[in-house]
């Protein structure tokens, strides 16, 4: 389930906090590695607004070990008394851990976890571990230590993840699975998996790491201009949880530690000592990606300037024509084709400033009014509603169309009140500008009707029927409390999810 399904059930279901809601909700997009370190299923489950039971609103499997639960849980009820586990893990705030003597790292059973928000058990951890031998090294063995000691942090209401995440997605996220190295208090490696080897190998490493104290191997491998960073230092010092790349040469990993320090609740079990859990994933080939991302995105805006430029000078010269130009309607149409030209500049403007492939289209509708608005003539503008994002492939038509349609009412209706509407659902985007002026007809309009209105209207027509697969009606109306005939276009484009934005 996703992180706004997960958010939107604690919503509807309990009678959590907005806050404890952020803490479930975090936990649930960021705990795959935690179950890669349990080698077990994991179920959050949380108690719903009628007390009567809990409901599983999260479920993550381990990409370490066979999954144990084939089925999803996740959005099923289990009244009172079903789960004994989960109803003491609640009530009592303690973990149920039941463990083999002879196996202290190994689960028998399902155990529950307590998820605390300060000394409020706000959902219970349910843990359930396969019945295949567990401890079969020492990789597994880190990986079950650590587990338990994130565990008892949780169940003590004690952060063991970063503070921010909001910069990485959930599928960038290192895991287990990728390289994990553990640091004493020291801030000596201890422990480096095969693939934490490999990863610092690739950059040149030619020691052991085992046995090297972090920080200093970190500065030896970091080529980057500007040195380390500041959280880079955190992760490579230890007793720190943080996020970090090293870039060295010939690789980019990325590290994310987590300090763990269970506490005075260790699960009723003999915990370790506190010590620092490394989990590195190589990102050189996302990182460069993601650098000619970057790059492009630069070199289309630039490009996008570029034109602004140019246009506002091909502006410069249509207006020293029109000043030279002695028949009055060929001033006209050069002044026509002067605002049809600077909203194209404008648009290739707003790309320019904001991004390569979309724009905020209610600033820019707003921004057209502007561009419109004739200083002998007494206006007034409104826009409802809203577009939010467009994709700059659909911005520039639609754009022209709108501006076409409010100069039109201004000029040609003869308007005092102009009202720009916007729709922005799912699958299309609508658009409707009304105006209190002399009104263009008296009843619906066909296509071809309203085509041979002018060429202002069949500019729209182009743009959004030729252009866009779109439609395009015109009907008269009584826009603002009957003053005027009035008439309104409203127009109507298909979008893909690549179009709205998304």
């Amino acid at each position: 389930m996703c992180v706004g399904n997960v958010s939107k059930t604690l919503q509807e279901r309990t009678e959590l906090p907005d806050e404890a809601i952020t803490v479930l909700s975090s936990l649930a997009s960021n705990w795959s590695l935690l179950a890669d370190f349990a080698l077990s299923d994991l179920v959050l489950w949380v108690p719903t607004w009628n007390e009567g039971g809990m409901v599983a609103v999260a479920q993550i499997r381990p990409a370490t070990a066979p999954t144990t639960l084939a089925e999803d849980v996740v959005g099923s009820f289990a009244p009172r008394g079903r789960f004994h586990f989960l109803d003491q893990a609640e009530v009592l705030g303690r973990a149920t851990i039941t463990r083999d003597v002879a196996k202290p790292l190994s689960p028998i059973g399902v155990e529950a976890i307590p998820v605390k928000w300060g000394d409020q058990v706000i959902g219970v951890i349910a843990r359930h571990c396969s019945e295949a031998p567990r401890v079969a090294g020492q990789l597994e063995q880190v990986y079950l230590e650590s587990a338990d000691a994130i565990f008892a942090m949780i169940a003590g209401g004690v952060p063991w993840l970063p503070e921010s995440l909001d910069g990485f997605d959930g599928w960038e996220m290192p895991r287990a699975g990728d390289g994990v190295m553990r640091l004493d208090a020291s801030g000596k490696v201890d422990f480096a998996s095969p693939n934490a080897v490999s990863s610092f190998r690739k950059m040149g490493l030619a020691i052991d790491l085992v046995g090297q104290q972090f920080f200093e191997i970190v500065k030896k491998m970091s080529v980057a201009p500007a040195g380390m960073s500041a959280s880079l230092v955190k992760v490579a010092r230890g007793g720190a949880t943080a996020i970090a790349d090293l870039d060295g040469d010939g690789a980019t990993l990325m590290l994310a530690s987590h300090f763990l320090c269970p506490g005075p609740i260790t699960l009723g079990l003999e915990m370790g000592a506190q010590c620092t859990i490394i989990v590195i994933k190589d990102v050189t080939d996302v990182r460069e990606h993601q650098k000619e991302l970057l790059s492009k995105d630069a070199i289309i805006k630039e490009i996008n300037h570029r034109v602004k430029n140019n246009l506002q000078m091909v502006t410069s010269v249509l207006r020293l024509q029109s000043r030279r130009a002695s028949d009055p309607g060929v001033t006209e149409a050069l002044r026509d084709a002067q605002a049809r030209i600077g909203v194209i500049a404008a648009i290739h403007d707003s790309l320019s400033l904001e991004g390569a492939t979309s724009i905020d289209f209610d600033a820019f509708i707003e921004s057209l009014f502007g561009l419109i608005r004739n200083d002998s003539v007494e206006l007034e503008t409104e826009m409802q509603g809203s577009f939010g994002t467009v994709n700059s492939r659909i911005a520039t038509p639609i754009a022209m169309a709108v501006s076409e349609l409010i100069h039109n009412s201004e000029k040609h209706a003869r308007a005092t009140k102009i009202l720009v509407q916007a729709g922005h659902e799912v699958g299309q985007l609508t658009v409707s500008v009304s105006d209190n002026g002399v009104g263009a007809t008296d009843s619906p309009m066909s296509l071809s009707e309203f085509t041979a209105c002018g060429l202002g209207l069949t500019i729209v027509s182009d743009l959004i029927v030729g252009e866009l697969n779109g439609h395009v009606e015109i009907e008269p109306m009584e826009l603002i409390e009957g003053v005027g005939s009035g008439t309104m276009v409203r127009i109507t484009v298909p979008l893909s999810r690549r179009d709205a934005g998304a």
